[in-house]
């Protein structure tokens, strides 16, 4: 997992664009590859501060970044399934804030936390069963006759499947 931002330069989640741009402007200089010539490990910092600060500097993607953590640049993907999963009748989607660092990251599971209020984050849905889930469609080929397509017809299949389901079990 790649270091937070804010750890990056040094902020506090709350910090103003000025403290932003004075933390970066202090590291960067002190980081930079001139003023450090053949040191790789500078050189990889100066790198991570940069991106940090692209990101921190940024009002939307920052805004991003503090909702779904090192995954921000994946937010537009799930924001666009989430409508379309909600625009097919596929759900009541809600949205939550939420943090994977405070999870599993600084003070999370390791603090004594961390999965008691898992639940709760997705609408507490995980804790009740909602009966067997519809599963994937399967297609199988089959001739029938003229007579048959014209008319109709009923045929029964009988299909074996090595697939555990996972919601029966």
């Amino acid at each position: 997992m790649a270091r937070d931002y804010y750890d990056v330069l040094g902020l506090k989640r709350g910090a103003s664009q000025k403290e932003i741009k004075q933390a970066y402007r202090k590291l960067a200089r002190k980081h930079h590859p001139d003023v450090n010539p053949g040191d790789k490990g500078a050189e990889e910092r100066f790198k991570e501060i940069n991106s940090a600060y692209e990101v921190l500097s940024d009002a939307e993607k920052r805004k991003k970044y503090d909702r779904y953590g090192d995954r921000w640049e994946m937010a537009e993907a799930f924001e666009k399934a989430q409508a379309e999963a909600g625009s097919r009748g596929g759900g009541n989607w809600q949205t939550y804030q939420f943090d994977a660092n405070d999870l599993f990251g600084r003070g999370g599971a390791a603090g004594g936390q961390g999965f008691e209020n898992l639940f709760d984050l997705f609408g507490g849905r995980g804790r009740r069963s909602r009966g067997p889930m519809r599963g994937q469609n399967i297609e199988y080929a089959t001739e029938i006759s003229l007579e048959e397509a014209y008319a109709g017809t009923a045929r029964t299949l009988h299909l074996q499947s090595e697939e555990i389901c996972p919601t029966c079990g």
